[in-house]
């Protein structure tokens, strides 16, 4: 029987992401972009994945977070950040760091979540976007990842008019930088 449950979540997940995605290439927003604060969203990420860093025993630093306004969808948003911020904490090391910070510069937002994990190969960072990608695919598994979140996370962000980048080191740490348009 959980051997069943648990594979009707990963369905779940999966089916979810998938439709996440979907709307995501339609372009089939169902409201209007608004203006979002920074740093409200990644306020109200943070405390989505508190319990988890917790239990893994990864500390969470929230480094200097500007109030930046842009213009998108408060509630892709945040599922960009959970996203990061649920990577970061589970392909980290007991006792590792996960840093968020967020700044303005030269009319754009920079938005980064850095972590001391385990970090991606530098052949794999060009596929890491990818549909259904896992770096490794035996550990994401065990951990109930879809493959699918980070692809979620550069559609989100590219249908708000922003970009992503990552940058890792093997055994140090990986780092997402999300650029997006300041609101003025």
């Amino acid at each position: 029987m959980e051997i069943i449950v648990s594979q009707a979540d990963r369905l779940t997940n999966i089916a979810g992401d998938l439709l996440t995605l979907s709307e995501l290439d339609s372009g089939g927003a169902a409201t209007q972009p608004h203006p979002i604060s920074i740093r409200s969203a990644l306020d109200s990420s943070l405390r989505t994945v508190e319990s988890a860093a917790r239990s893994r025993q990864v500390r969470i630093v929230r480094g200097e977070v500007e109030d930046v306004k842009v213009l998108g969808y408060e509630l892709r948003l945040e599922q960009v950040f959970v996203n990061l911020l649920d990577n970061a904490i589970k392909f980290n090391r007991p006792n590792g760091e996960v840093r968020v910070e967020a700044r303005k510069l030269n009319g754009n937002a920079y938005i980064t979540i850095a972590d001391t994990g385990i970090g991606i190969p530098s052949e794999e960072l060009p596929r890491v976007f990818e549909r259904f990608y896992r770096v490794d695919k035996a550990r994401s598994r065990a951990m109930g990842g879809t493959g699918l979140g980070l692809a979620i996370v550069r559609h989100a962000i590219e249908q708000m008019g922003g970009s992503v980048r990552v940058e890792s080191e093997l055994g140090k740490g990986t780092q997402f930088t999300l650029e997006l348009k300041e609101l003025s």
